[in-house]
């Protein structure tokens, strides 16, 4: 589904993205240690990813999470628009169109027909992913139907959060968590290399007409687009390894970042545009 959404004068939309409630690597414990993100806003969107909503042992406490979190957007008289992300595909909306199309926000899963071609759930389901990305031949040029197809990958395999028969040592873990198989990395650094060109290119297929692509799901937060051009905005994610800005957009298609953690603001806001 695609939600549109008009800004009045006067309002203000903050874009957050992958928080992860009920992970165990989340950075954010509770959700009210968020409190501050509504503070100064009249929309909170979240680009998918905010809580682990699928079919795991992490899904009670994300749940119960998401639904404090969304109380306390209500007490505080800020709307929330919560995107779909791989980690909880039950959102209905998949893409955010902001001011007529000319700002665009989505997770970013949908940029990858594997949704996440490093991550465990493919590398080790690698045939029933490959006949379900054949059931999408639309998804190449149909924008529902690629959100559709991301949807429905998120889904295929139960979520893998830990390797089983990991070594007690840390350093052994890590390597094993990240670097094994060595396909893995690979595939996670072209992914960080290539993000902006992937997104690019998935904006003049799909929605041409922004100006303005926000986004997150590769918890590498980065900025790119020269002046006069078409900016992308990818907000990181406020989990381990790594770092994260909230964004806020006017109505003027004004745009702005600030760097935060679950303690607060940790650096001043820079104007993009």
């Amino acid at each position: 589904m695609i939600q549109e959404l008009d800004l009045a004068s006067g309002e203000r939309a903050r874009f957050i993205s992958d928080i992860h409630f009920g992970h165990a690597k989340a950075l954010t414990r509770e959700p009210e240690e968020l409190g501050f993100l509504l503070e100064g806003c009249s929309h909170l969107v979240v680009c998918g990813d905010l809580s682990e909503t699928r079919e795991s042992p992490c899904r009670e406490e994300g749940l119960e999470k998401r639904a404090r979190f969304l109380r306390m957007c209500r007490d505080a008289g800020v709307q929330p628009v919560l995107l779909a992300g791989n980690h909880d595909p039950d959102e209905k909306a998949g893409l955010l169109k902001l001011q007529g199309g000319r700002i665009c926000a989505l997770h970013g899963h949908a940029l990858f027909r594997e949704v996440a071609p490093w991550g465990w759930e493919y590398l080790k389901n690698k045939q029933i992913s490959r006949e379900l990305i054949a059931a999408f031949p639309e998804a190449e040029a149909d924008l529902l139907r690629r959100l559709e197809l991301a949807r429905a990958m998120s889904v295929l395999v139960p979520p893998v959060y830990t390797r089983s028969g990991t070594h007690q040592n840390k350093l052994v873990r890590f390597l094993a968590h990240s670097a094994w198989p060595p396909e893995r990395p690979v595939r996670i650094l072209l992914a960080w290399l290539t993000m902006m060109w992937r997104m690019g290119k998935f904006a003049d297929r799909f929605f041409p007409e922004a100006e303005v692509v926000i986004f997150g799901h590769l918890h590498r937060r980065a900025v790119s687009g020269k002046k006069g051009r078409r900016l992308y905005v990818n907000l990181g994610a406020c989990f381990r390894h790594a770092r994260c800005w909230a964004a806020d957009v006017t109505p003027e298609r004004g745009v702005s970042i600030r760097s935060y953690t679950p303690g607060g603001y940790d650096g001043p806001e820079a104007i993009l545009r």
